[in-house]
């Protein structure tokens, strides 16, 4: 496996595992804070896998668009969302704890949500930042296009530069004979001015 495909896979599975950690995490906190107020009992558990399914699905999708090199421009209204829901998720946290004056707990109980908030920012620009640096090593290095009216394109009969695999031997005698073109006259073909 190389480099780039471990290094992607690493930061998803932290990605991952902080989601999953965040999802369990504020399980509890909400359905104390559902039951605090009033919910009905068997609606409770069901608020937080709301909020935080909503994480995880744009997560995944952010992921899997960030690696096939999608603009963020393109992805703006699906961050959002994500930012949204990471905030809810943390308001929901930390309201139980802050309702019952038990800040310390409320800045314990603000960790995962933030974090979730920072990878869910962060993740996807590194996922695009590695396709990038990917597609970039891989691509294959450009050619010369055969311009037959450029020296430096060609390998003919008296030019006074000639390319070999791209690079121009400038030291290269013309050759004698009726298609001996001066240095000048070359370049003027090839648009480059006298």
């Amino acid at each position: 496996m190389s480099e780039d495909r471990i290094t992607q896979r690493t930061v998803t599975v932290v990605m991952g595992i902080i989601a999953a950690l965040a999802f369990v995490f504020s399980f509890g906190n909400v359905w104390a804070l559902a039951l605090r107020l009033g919910v009905p009992g068997p609606v409770a558990p069901l608020i937080a896998p709301m909020v935080d399914l909503s994480v995880v699905g744009l997560l995944v999708a952010l992921r899997y668009l960030s690696l096939r090199g999608v603009p963020a421009a393109q992805m703006r209204a699906a961050t959002r969302l994500m930012h949204v829901s990471g905030l809810l998720t943390l308001a929901l946290n930390i309201a139980e704890p802050l309702a019952a004056g038990h800040y310390g707990r409320a800045a314990v109980d603000a960790v995962a949500p933030l974090l979730l908030l920072g990878w869910g920012a962060v993740g996807p620009q590194l996922l695009r930042a590695f396709h990038t640096v990917t597609t970039t090593d891989t691509a294959p290095a450009p050619t010369p296009a055969d311009d037959p009216d450029c020296p430096a394109e060609r390998d003919g009969p008296g030019l006074e530069a000639r390319s070999h695999r791209g690079r121009v031997d400038a030291t290269s005698e013309p050759r004698p004979g009726p298609g001996n073109r001066t240095r000048a006259a070359s370049r003027r073909a090839c648009g480059q001015g006298a």
